[in-house]
């Protein structure tokens, strides 16, 4: 490897267990020839990398992280599309600092909770679910308003 692949490099966290992280891998490795080696790519096994795991603080699979010169600037967590996963590549090789998102499907579940929180609140009389909403609704948009 040269030293040029080790200044852009975009590491995939999976289980080898985990379907989503098995439909991404594919894609992953397409887009990374398509970099002509300007990024490395890294495939880590979570159960068997331990160490590198907790170094990124990785807490769910599959996660792609962008890293420039040593330094992380760029995460994606959960399944995503070919642009957001070709967006993370770039990411890694221009150095700029990319603010990380939770995938659609995850955001749409997550307000799923929510709006059922809310309508169990308004059916039951029950003041605390619309508590629960609210924390549900903000977790699902919490990404979207972080600078």
């Amino acid at each position: 490897m040269t030293s040029r692949s080790h200044d852009a490099e975009v590491l995939l966290f999976s289980s080898p267990h985990c379907p989503t992280c098995s439909a991404m891998r594919p894609m992953a490795n397409d887009i990374a020839a398509s970099f002509d080696g300007a990024v490395h790519f890294r495939e880590l096994d979570t159960t068997a990398d331990r160490e590198t795991v907790a170094r990124y603080r990785v807490k769910g699979v599959p996660t792609l992280v962008a890293v420039h010169r040593s330094t992380e600037v760029g995460r994606f967590v959960g399944a995503r599309s070919r642009g957001e996963i070709t967006k993370i590549f770039e990411t890694a090789r221009s150095g700029t600092r990319t603010r990380g998102t939770i995938s659609s499907t995850d955001r749409t579940l997550r307000l799923a909770v929510a709006g059922a929180f809310a309508v169990a609140a308004f059916a039951a009389s029950i003041p605390v679910l619309w508590i629960f909403a609210i924390a549900a609704a903000t977790f699902a948009l919490s990404d979207l308003v972080r600078s």
